[in-house]
């Protein structure tokens, strides 16, 4: 699937229904909800290090220019693009969003057993910049503030949450909220993280299917015997243990609900790993292996974070981080849909095809639209007062 038919799931006709239903555009001469939508995009696929400033440069380019054909072009400065990013209605770019999972998610349909992998990825800043999120201090008596967000990643990005309360900082809080909140049938996958029983205990009694990781030094009493005859082996793995128990929390209370224990030790160095889930329809193998895939996400957050630029925040504005916690989301997005279907490997090439891709599209469309005349080139790129 080439770049054209990915972009042309999301229409203009679609982006100008959100507008008007969030009413995105009230008020508001300068920079639209459809203009600023296709600037971000621009600007994440675009540019390696992301900037208010590399905005402004970015709208007055050729390729915005193309993207942004049909629309009258006004001045647009980096303090306007910062301001706005301040005011504008996120909840545009939240509905684009969905509906992007929603067009892109039917294309991307696996036959297989569907798990989401959870975690939870944080953004770091002085104090002095950042004044949202919750307060830490370092070895040098610095105030630096985090903000945390959790994902889920299903064949694409899900269940999106910004935490930036004190109570957040622990995963059993964070992860356990967006694990539980989370309305899909796909098994939930979590690291070590969330250590609570009582999320362990929510999610079996909501009949929420879960496989995760212990530590061997959790407490458990034996609910019944090993069912497995012989080791399995696995690539990695050489499975020995597979039986129900009762875990106990810190306090020494025991947990409602009973949970599948799976013991295996690695073949690389002999460490014993413990796997938990309230499934008794996978084999042990099966169980092991879904957790294995819950490093997609470890490696998809560093792709956020570097290619695409997520860890620098453009706007330190609350508002302005969740438009580009969406934008970069989108973005990510449809280059996953690309990578997928045109079976590539890695993160950082992927880009690099979507982008050149993208920029020979644009360039066809600037030939097209001005016919060779270089008066239609000047009257694209030229900008109108407002």
């Amino acid at each position: 699937m080439n770049v054209e038919r990915i972009l042309s799931l999301l229409p203009e006709g679609l982006l100008t229904k959100l507008a008007i239903e969030t009413e995105v555009n009230r008020y508001t001469k300068k920079l639209q909800g459809q203009v600023l939508f296709k600037l971000l995009i621009h600007c994440i696929l675009s540019h390696k290090e992301n900037s208010l400033r590399s905005m402004e440069s970015a709208y007055e380019s050729i390729g915005f220019s193309v993207l942004n054909a049909g629309r009258k072009k006004q001045q647009v400065r980096y303090s306007s693009i910062s301001e706005r990013l301040s005011t504008i209605n996120p909840d545009y770019f939240e509905k684009i969003y969905q509906a992007c999972i929603d067009v892109y998610g039917k294309t991307l349909r696996s036959k297989s057993r569907e798990i989401i992998r959870f975690d939870s990825t944080i953004v770091t800043l002085s104090s002095k910049l950042l004044y949202q999120g919750y307060l830490l201090k370092d070895g040098d008596a610095r105030h630096v503030r985090q903000l945390k967000f959790t994902i889920g990643l299903g064949e694409l990005p899900q269940s999106v949450h910004l935490y930036k309360e004190q109570k957040h900082s622990s995963e059993n809080a964070a992860l356990g909220k967006s694990v539980l909140s989370y309305s899909g049938k796909a098994i939930r996958v979590f690291d070590r993280g969330i250590t609570s029983r009582k999320t362990y205990d929510a999610l079996t009694d909501k009949k929420i299917p879960f496989i995760s990781r212990i530590n061997l030094k959790s407490k458990f009493q034996a609910h019944g015997i090993n069912c497995l005859l012989s080791s399995i082996e696995t690539e990695t793995l050489i499975i020995y243990s597979d039986q129900w128990i009762y875990l106990f929390s810190e306090g020494c209370r025991k947990a409602t609900h009973p949970v599948r224990c799976i013991k295996a030790t690695r073949k690389a160095d002999g460490q014993e790993v413990v796997f938990v889930c309230n499934v008794d329809d996978l084999s042990a193998k099966a169980v092991t292996e879904f957790y294995k895939q819950r490093w997609d996400i470890e490696v998809f957050f560093k792709f956020l974070k570097q290619e695409l630029n997520f860890s620098h925040l453009v706007s330190r504005n609350e508002n302005g981080i969740k438009v580009m916690l969406y934008a970069t989301l989108i973005a990510a997005t449809l280059l996953l849909v690309y990578k997928k279907k045109n079976k590539l490997s890695g993160y950082k090439i992927m880009k690099q095809l979507f982008v050149q891709e993208l920029e020979q599209s644009l360039l066809r469309n600037f030939v097209e639209i001005c016919g060779g005349n270089p008066k239609l080139v000047n009257k694209l790129l030229y900008l109108n007062s407002s």
